[in-house]
């Protein structure tokens, strides 16, 4: 009899967190997705190294482009051309509506350094990928030695 109180007692969580579990699973999400959204990262920064803003605010959710547009010509305006970028790390981080993924890139605008956060998002409902965000943190002033963004 004290065996099945523990056994229940055990029992009742754990399928309690195999079910939380399993909700977070990738479900109707796509299979592939990590390397879609690496292939509109990286496009995106080829767009931006070829000046060509108006294709890269393409990428963003469409009722945030005008913001955004204005975001890249700024910094544009500010740091001048796109001259190197290097992706040095990616996180996914799936949620209940889709999936973050969010990528650390070392960048070099003319002689200024910077470290950028480039986050996508997948959507569940309309497995679409689109960019969510963009942070430039300018790091330093390059230097002569200095040859790795």
């Amino acid at each position: 009899m004290i065996r099945s109180a523990y056994t229940k007692s055990l029992f009742l969580p754990l399928l309690v967190l195999i079910a939380a579990l399993t909700g977070c699973s990738s479900g109707s999400v796509p299979v592939g997705d990590e390397d879609e959204a690496m292939r509109i990262a990286e496009s995106y920064y080829t767009l931006l190294k070829n000046g060509e803003l108006a294709k890269a605010v393409a990428l963003y959710e469409p009722d945030q482009q005008g913001h955004w547009a204005m975001f890249l010509q700024d910094q544009a305006k500010k740091l001048g051309p796109l001259t190197q970028y290097s992706f040095k790390s990616n996180t996914v981080n799936t949620v209940f509506s889709g999936k973050f993924y969010i990528y650390q890139i070392s960048t070099r605008y003319g002689d200024q350094l910077a470290d950028e956060i480039l986050t996508l998002f997948l959507h569940v409902d309309d497995n679409t990928i689109h960019i969510a965000s963009h942070k430039i943190n300018l790091a330093r002033k390059a230097t002569a030695q200095t040859t790795d963004p």
